[in-house]
């Protein structure tokens, strides 16, 4: 198959792997993705993915790949509370949340990296552009949170969440909220019930 052609099929999709191009063409070989690479028409990221030589990533496109690269996950942590602007500055890297085992994946736009926890706890996440090509699942604000406050067992007093400098404005969107109570119950876990407390103590500081 000849580089436009592929181009032309595969450029509403913000990442392609092997599988994507064998869909186009079943004899599809590796080694002209490998080719392709090196005469810089395409560019690898990560995990086996690749994008168009000229194409551009945004945010949108990485947490696309991100959910693409370690199935299933969902973005969580520190990249969903930069998406709702709890945290006072960008995120190096995408996070995310899999009930898979924890893993990592290095590309030339940061690193992917999914932290794990039980099946039980996989809920709590919407879905961004579901009839697009570049849908991405993250989070919801309140699961963002309690994601974080799950996994960070080292946050215990007022001095952590206070170095931890997040956006006191946008907590106060947790105070009496229905859903963050029932996501709370769910987990069923009397640390992050006290971390989730000395939370709210430090949101009305």
């Amino acid at each position: 198959m000849k580089f436009k052609e592929f181009s032309s099929q595969l450029n509403p999709l913000p990442a392609f792997n092997l599988n994507d191009a064998r869909k186009l063409a079943p004899d599809f070989h590796r080694q002209q993705l490998t080719y392709w690479s090196g005469k810089n028409y395409i560019k690898p990221l990560a995990g086996g993915y690749y994008i168009l030589g000229n194409q551009e990533i945004n945010e949108r496109d990485l947490f696309t790949l991100a959910n693409k690269l370690y199935e299933p996950s969902y973005i969580s942590l520190e990249s969903a509370l930069a998406y709702y602007q709890i945290i006072p500055e960008s995120v190096l890297g995408i996070t995310s949340i899999s009930a898979r085992k924890t893993a990592e994946y290095e590309s030339a736009w940061g690193r992917f990296s999914y932290r794990s926890i039980k099946p039980s706890f996989i809920f709590g996440y919407c879905v961004i552009n579901p009839e697009e090509k570049n849908m991405y699942k993250i989070a919801r604000l309140e699961k963002a949170v309690l994601d974080y406050l799950y996994l960070n067992t080292k946050i215990k007093t007022m001095q952590d969440f206070e170095s931890l400098r997040w956006n006191k404005e946008e907590l106060k969107k947790l105070q009496d909220n229905e859903l963050f109570i029932k996501y709370l119950t769910i987990f069923e876990n009397k640390s992050l019930e006290k971390r989730v407390a000395i939370l709210m103590e430090y949101t009305n500081a």
